[in-house]
């Protein structure tokens, strides 16, 4: 009588598939996610030589990346926002950041980001991160000199 194929493992690919699409499937946010988006809105200027002791941890940071005698934190603004969702933060000038998080996978965050002055788009951009981690974004001209705008999200 015909014997059927006793092959040892005959079922393990297709139950390692399975795990594998399970672990990939899990390791990306779900959408329902919810991700802090934290955003510091910076003045620098040639204007004086003050540091503004809230930016004391990223002064080496910022005198690298941009050529300013003086860094004063005007706005600290905070959201919670879901994968999908998107918040806007209200910025001077009459500009806004419209921030909306991506899917990303593991310990990372995504962000789609809109700096806008009013209806006219200045920066759109994709910000890819570790949670807890800062991205620094030079922004448009503001007074006598720029908004800096200091991303976190965890």
């Amino acid at each position: 009588m015909g014997r059927r194929d006793q092959r040892p493992g005959g079922c393990l690919p297709a139950i390692v598939s399975f795990a594998l699409l399970l672990f990939a499937h899990t390791a990306v946010a779900a959408p329902d996610a919810r991700v802090a988006v934290d955003v510091g809105v910076v003045v620098a200027s040639h204007e004086g030589t003050t540091m503004d002791p809230a930016l004391s941890s990223i002064r080496n940071q910022l005198q690298s990346m941009f050529n300013y005698s003086s860094y004063r934190m005007v706005d600290r603004l905070k959201r919670s926002l879901s994968v999908g969702e998107t918040g806007e933060f209200a910025l001077p000038g009459n500009r806004s950041m419209r921030v909306t998080p991506a899917p990303a996978k593991g310990d990372k965050v995504r962000l789609a980001v809109q700096v806008m002055e009013g209806e006219r788009n200045l920066v759109s951009t994709t910000l890819g991160l570790s949670r807890g981690g800062m991205v620094i974004l030079g922004g448009p001209s503001y007074q006598k000199g720029v908004l800096i705008l200091i991303i976190s999200a965890e």
